[in-house]
């Protein structure tokens, strides 16, 4: 019999395929993809990637193919990752080589300093694209139902980074095997959501596509098959094609010999039952290995044969299909199916001596990487000793790979076999209490606030009837660490008084320089400022550089608030050298950050964008894009470089994350694409990222916050400011329900409420609604209230509210006039010089709104005589920053302007005001209030045909297609008034 059908044409498929096929296109034209591939165990996943594989290698693409295997948590970290790099590494050695994160993955240890999870996941996407910059790449991941939980970080990692490579991913997994609280069920959710991800559903053979799978292996194997034995295979093989091949395998010469109504083990096991004594041995001791793949030397070492023995006993495994020789020599099952079922067979005292053999190979196995698997063995064996050394040994080895989450499943399974295990301090060489804090800082660096919190309370039993202060302190301090974190800042500050409490008296530490620097978090005081002195005298006299450096940024946040901006950014730079010095990189983006933070409020922008240049530098050299303060950096510099004018850079930054699993942070960063997006005029890309990102159902004040300036944005220009109003209003609300005080944000979300306020109430005022107008006006007068309220209750981050903050103030007051019918040119020069301080766009946006009040003011038998000079010259500044950033909506309207008023710009063609009669002028003027060419005729006092004749002539002049064109036309060459 043939085997897995690979040896014959793939039998249905098409669709299937063809989707494949697509997505691989695509990722040769330079647009990466991945796809979800479920199905049932045996339905033809697998062999569906084969032909895709065969496809993409024929036209010369790099198809790179991971295994996940059966061993529960006890899997190895990242091992089909490895076994990825290992084929990288065949293709170019150097690709690895050249990434000591990845040759620290490959080797399982052995270098000075363990990798960064983000290195990690940050080095592996590079050596795909740097791989996929020579050839398109296929990456394969099968059998994902199996995958480790850092294996399974990795891809959501991967899938979300990836966009512009020529790199397909395809992962399968098992549909079957998915229950409630299977860990795969949330990344499949979590994958789904992403752009670049689709699922193709494996389904089942149809009972036409059964029996032509079945004939064809017929035709294959070369042995006569009724036609009723083909129906019944194909009937009772239900459409699954492993079960149709195992079904016809058990066909004899003598006639069809259909097994009776039975679980599907006894179909896998007839197989296993032709085998003799010897080789069933064999088959047998590789079920229990429990990996994709298991070396002749392993089965030699634990089953106990001798060479020749074995050799026989394999070559009669492989002969009957039921082991095949990989091309690395490597043994594996058909498939894995077959392992399940001879595993499931074995009896008890078999199962735990064959494991019990394994744990004794592995403990004589000297390199990393293989204690979760001799944990595992252990476990099954009863050894439970053995398997408690053993997970805390991988859980090393993990950490060793930035394996985070890995690191937490090792410790947790170490301390659910504690107190199982007699002596287990002596046998492991540890205490409990150490144990726990390691999982409690395991499970805060993989993101799991809740099981770091449990575990702490563990660890504060433990040293509640304990003698040693210092230790319960670091306890403590570790929990207050995760309150703030989760904004629980009165339970925070409560507990890190608690440690003070008790190590006040203990002698200078390590640990006494954190508790000192976590107890300064806070309202600033007197006392918070003596004990942050005191952490950082305290870390200088023990040597301990992380808590010195923490408690300096500390130090800095206090010096804002006392009016001393030059020390702060001073003492903010000595942490982060310090930080570097002992890297203690954390440390060091968080100085970074803080850095970016204070110029920026201070108004220097340019200088907060050079800042976040250096911490984003910093954090792809150690990886740690992705880490706690390099995700506050990438944010952060997005809303700088924004300020600053430097988009293009903004939105190399705000574009990928937009594709990432949701949270937080994603949702912050797609509301910034969503306002870059707004201002370049991409109005569809906006919206698509505000609906990506949630926004109505959000609760996270930084995403609500830009989430409502990329709404306004939005919807201004696309002269929706009735839309404008009624959200930034909903905005005003949340807000307000939720602080104890206005947070100084609303300063611009209520001038942007104004603006839009007064745009409703101009619209009104020339159509001469008096009651659309009244309300206008007395919506806009509730966010200038808003703005009056957060100046004036707002809590700035400093001593004072920045220039930023009274730029919006002065905006907020010259939207006040124009809400009122007044465009002032003194207000909207003052709004100019406020922006100033390094907003371009805001700028150019004030210097529009100058430049319109005084070529308005211009016109008046009052004006100045330079009046329309000056309007003319704003115009032009405010014109060429548009043109730079990109920023097409507000181009136009300055194109528009200066058409209106004949001012001659670079790039505007100015049409000639003779273009249309006195006439024809009067017809359209009257067309653009709205009147209908009847109306119309009857204020001329000229037929209804004429008007029409009239219109018709206008629409050939200005190349319009209709009346409402050409009006629009006429108002943007300034033909006609707006």
């Amino acid at each position: 019999m043939a085997r897995v059908g690979s040896e014959i044409a793939l039998v249905g498929r098409t669709a299937e395929l063809a989707r494949l096929e697509a997505v691989w296109r695509q990722a040769t034209e330079g647009s990466a993809g991945a796809v979800l591939l479920p199905g049932e165990a045996g339905v033809g996943k697998s062999r569906l990637v084969t032909e895709l594989a065969a496809k993409v290698t024929h036209e010369g693409g790099t198809v790179l193919t991971g295994h996940c295997v059966g061993l529960g948590d006890a899997a190895p970290p990242y091992l089909p990752v490895v076994e990825v790099l290992e084929q990288v590494r065949e293709i170019d050695s150097s690709l690895v080589a050249d990434a000591p994160a990845l040759a620290t993955l490959v080797a399982r240890g052995g270098t000075e300093r363990a990798a960064d999870q983000l290195q990690v996941f940050d080095a592996f996407l590079n050596v795909l694209t740097g791989l996929a910059g020579r050839a398109p790449v296929l990456l394969v991941v099968e059998d994902l139902h199996w995958a480790d939980a850092s294996t399974r970080d990795l891809l959501t990692f991967l899938l979300a980074r990836m966009s512009h490579e020529a790199l397909a991913v395809v992962l399968t997994y098992r549909s079957d095997e998915l229950h409630r609280r299977h860990p795969l069920r949330p990344m499949v959710l979590e994958l789904a959501r992403m752009r670049r991800v689709e699922r193709i559903d494996l389904e089942r053979f149809g009972p036409e596509e059964t029996r032509a799978f079945a004939q064809a292996l017929v035709a294959l194997d070369g042995v006569e098959r009724t036609a009723d034995d083909i129906e019944c295979v194909a009937r009772r093989s239900e459409g699954n094609a492993f079960f149709a091949e195992e079904l016809l395998a058990h066909t004899g010469e003598n006639g069809f010999q259909m097994f009776p109504s039975s679980p599907l083990a006894d179909v896998l096991l007839g197989r296993i039952e032709q085998l003799g004594a010897t080789a069933q041995h064999v088959v047998r001791v590789a079920a229990v290995a429990g990996q994709s793949k298991v070396r002749q030397s392993t089965l030699a070492a634990v089953s106990g044969l001798n060479e020749d023995d074995l050799e026989r006993a394999l070559r009669e495994c492989v002969q009957r299909y039921v082991l095949v020789v990989g091309e690395d020599g490597a043994l594996a099952f058909r498939h894995s199916l077959l392992r399940e079922a001879v595993y499931a067979d074995l009896l008890p005292g078999e199962r735990a001596r064959t494991h019990a053999a394994f744990v004794r190979l592995l403990g004589d196995v000297r390199s990393a990487g293989w204690r979760g698997a001799q944990a595992h063995h252990a476990t099954q064996a009863g050894d439970l000793p053995t398997a408690l050394v053993a997970h805390i040994d991988a859980a090393q080895e993990a950490e060793d790979v930035a394996a985070t989450a890995d690191v937490l499943n090792h410790l947790e399974q170490a301390l659910a076999l504690w107190d199982a295990v007699t002596d287990a301090a002596d046998v492991t060489g540890t205490d409990e209490l150490t144990l726990i804090m390691r999982a409690a800082d395991a499970a805060v660096a993989a993101g799991r606030t809740e099981r770091a919190t449990s575990y702490l309370r563990s660890a504060l039993a433990l040293t509640e009837a304990g003698t040693d202060p210092v230790a319960r302190a670091a306890v403590l301090r570790r929990l207050a660490k995760v309150h703030f974190a989760e904004d629980q800042w009165e339970a925070g500050a409560q507990v890190i008084a608690e440690a003070w409490e008790l190590i006040r008296s203990e002698p200078p530490s390590r640990e006494r320089a954190w508790v000192l620097s976590t107890l300064s978090i806070g309202a600033p005081s007197p006392q918070h400022r003596a004990w942050v002195e005191e952490a950082v005298q305290n870390a200088r006299q023990v040597g301990a550089g992380d808590a010195e450096a923490d408690a300096l940024i500390s130090l800095s946040y206090l010096l804002l608030h006392e009016a001393k901006d030059t020390e702060a950014m001073a003492v903010l730079d000595q942490a982060r050298i310090r930080a570097a010095e002992v890297g203690a990189f954390e440390v060091e983006l968080r100085a970074h950050f803080n850095l970016t933070v204070g110029e920026f409020e201070r108004g220097n922008v340019a200088l907060a964008a050079e800042h976040a240049r250096r911490g984003l530098a910093r954090a792809r050299e150690e990886g740690l894009v992705w880490a706690t303060y390099g995700r506050e950096l990438v944010w952060l510099a997005i809303q700088v470089l924004y300020s600053a004018g430097d988009w293009d850079e903004a939105e190399r930054l705000a574009s990928p994350p937009g594709e990432q699993a949701p949270d937080w942070l994603t949702g912050v960063i797609t509301c910034s694409a969503a306002l870059l997006a707004a201002s370049r005029g991409r109005g569809e890309e906006a919206d698509r990222y505000l609906e990506a990102a949630d926004v109505l159902t959000t609760v996270e004040d930084e995403q609500l916050k830009i989430a409502a300036y990329a709404s306004a944005e939005r919807g201004l220009w696309q002269q929706r400011a009735n839309e404008v109003v009624a959200v930034l209003q909903r905005t005003v609300d949340r807000v307000l329900a939720t602080e104890n005080r206005p947070p100084l944000h609303l300063l611009r979300i209520g001038a942007l409420g104004v603006s839009a306020a007064a745009d409703v109430a101009a619209q009104a005022r020339r159509r001469h609604a008096e009651e659309a107008e009244e309300a206008a006006v007395r919506a806009g007068e509730t966010f200038a209230a808003v703005v009056t309220s957060a100046c004036a209750e707002g809590a700035p981050r400093g001593a004072v509210i920045g220039p930023e903050g009274l730029a919006w103030v002065a905006r907020c007051e010259a939207e006040t006039a124009r809400l009122r019918g007044v465009d002032s040119p003194s207000l909207w020069s003052a709004v100019v010089n406020a922006f100033g301080y390094g907003d371009r766009y805001q700028e150019a946006i004030a210097r529009w709104r100058l430049a319109e009040a005084l070529l308005a003011a211009g016109k008046a038998p009052d004006a100045a005589e330079d009046a329309a000079d000056r309007g003319a010259a704003e115009l032009g500044q405010a014109l060429v920053v548009a043109r730079e950033l990109g920023a097409a909506p507000l181009a136009t309207v300055l194109e528009s302007l200066a058409r209106r008023h004949r001012i001659p710009v670079p790039g505007v063609r100015l049409v000639s005001t003779d273009l249309l009669t006195p006439r024809e002028r009067a017809v359209l003027e009257l067309v653009a209030q709205g009147l209908t060419n009847r109306a119309v005729g009857e204020q001329l006092y000229i037929s209804e045909k004429t008007v029409s004749v009239h219109l018709t002539r206008v629409m050939a002049k200005l190349g319009a297609h209709s009346r409402t064109d050409a009006v629009a036309r006429a108002i943007t060459d300034g033909l006609i008034a707006g």
